[in-house]
């Protein structure tokens, strides 16, 4: 490979393409005048991880001497020690004939690097040393820790908005139950006390009672609906199975669709916030079902496995795809995933093509 095709890789980190190039010239005027004006901490190591050749800016950080000198450890350079760093690239490189990276803070530098390691591999395909390539990171990696911050962050404001949106619901639930369910019951008992006292003769009115009645029956059946959706009082007086088996329940009466539950008995020492958040997950697949599958059966079963509740949701419709998983707009997707990172859970959410989706939500029975 010539001088220029060399200048072009180093410059545009064609790392592949270095392992096959020859470093004799690295004396030549042209060579040393691209050499040393490349940002980047090049240097180049022998078998024995003694810096043979370095650019400016290699010589100005790793504070070389003017001189050159047989035994330069990179080591005692890079990372001011007497020994190899755990993880070394250019160890990795010797051992294996492929490139390396490592990325870490350096004290010595004080600075976050990313080292790649490129092996230096002659003409009868023997590794003669190894080419480092040192770029400073420091500005990226600053940047993706205040990203990580600013996202477990939201993370956080995510899962106290969820507990306060889960309490608001609970207080909203009770409050129908019992406020507007006892008034209607109280309305009904007083409606039947009148019409015992009505003429006998007044066919129309006893009709119009029954009417109110009958009215009234409805609506309390859907207040009682609606207390449950918002929060099943089986969720917090029986536990997750029995509203699980109740929303199962619900599911089949509402849609058609036969949903086929298997439960393990007993909650662990599964809390109830996390309860909770598996029972929303639940809900929230069974809605996607209705929603997308056209699926004519849906399998679910709860388990334990290894400290962990695995709560896997099967049916066998036209089965998600790839890209509706990964979707920005999968909102009910990302709320799941979201709800399970919280507790250090995971999910499994796979689809094919006519034989359904699989969603499958681990979660740990004890904080760990």
């Amino acid at each position: 490979m010539d001088e220029k095709a060399l200048f072009h890789s180093i410059i545009t980190s064609n790392f592949d393409k270095l392992q096959k190039i020859s470093i004799s010239g690295v004396s030549s005027t042209a060579w040393r005048e691209v050499f040393d004006a490349l940002p980047d901490v090049i240097t180049v190591h022998d078998r024995s991880f003694n810096i043979v050749a370095a650019n400016a800016a290699a010589q100005r950080q790793l504070q070389l001497p003017s001189t050159r000198h047989s035994r330069m450890k990179c080591y005692r350079y890079y990372h001011g020690t007497e020994c190899m760093k755990q993880g070394c690239p250019g160890y990795q490189c010797l051992q294996t004939g492929q490139p390396a990276v490592l990325e870490s803070f350096e004290p010595k530098l004080d600075k976050f690097v990313e080292i790649r390691a490129i092996p230096h591999i002659d003409s009868l395909g023997r590794i003669r040393g190894v080419l480092h390539v040192v770029r400073d990171i420091t500005r990226w990696k600053t940047s993706e820790e205040k990203l990580a911050a600013s996202g477990e962050q939201l993370r956080n404001l995510t899962a106290h908005l969820e507990s306060v949106r889960e309490e608001e619901r609970k207080h909203i639930a009770r409050e129908i139950h019992d406020e507007l369910g006892q008034a209607l019951t109280a309305l009904k008992m007083d409606l039947f006390w009148l019409g015992k006292r009505l003429p006998e003769a007044n066919a129309a009115v006893h009709d119009k009672t029954r009417s109110m009645l009958n009215l009234l029956e409805e609506t309390a059946r859907s207040v009682q609906r609606i207390a449950c959706e918002l929060r099943p009082g089986l969720l917090d007086d029986l536990g997750l199975q029995a509203a699980m088996e109740w929303q199962a329940q619900e599911f089949e009466e509402r849609t058609g669709i036969p949903c086929e539950v298997s439960l393990y008995s007993g909650n662990g020492s599964l809390d109830q916030e996390r309860a909770t958040t598996v029972f929303r997950i639940f809900q929230e697949t069974l809605t996607n079902v209705i929603r997308h599958a056209e699926a004519t059966r849906v399998q679910v079963t709860l388990e334990k496995q290894e400290g962990d509740l695995v709560m896997s949701v099967q049916d066998n419709g036209k089965g998600i795809r790839e890209r509706q998983i990964t979707h920005p707009k999968s909102l009910g997707l990302i709320g799941i995933r979201e709800r399970i990172r919280r507790w250090g859970g995971t999910v499994t959410i796979r689809g094919r093509s006519d034989e359904g989706t699989t969603v499958r939500v681990s979660i740990p029975l004890a904080l760990r």
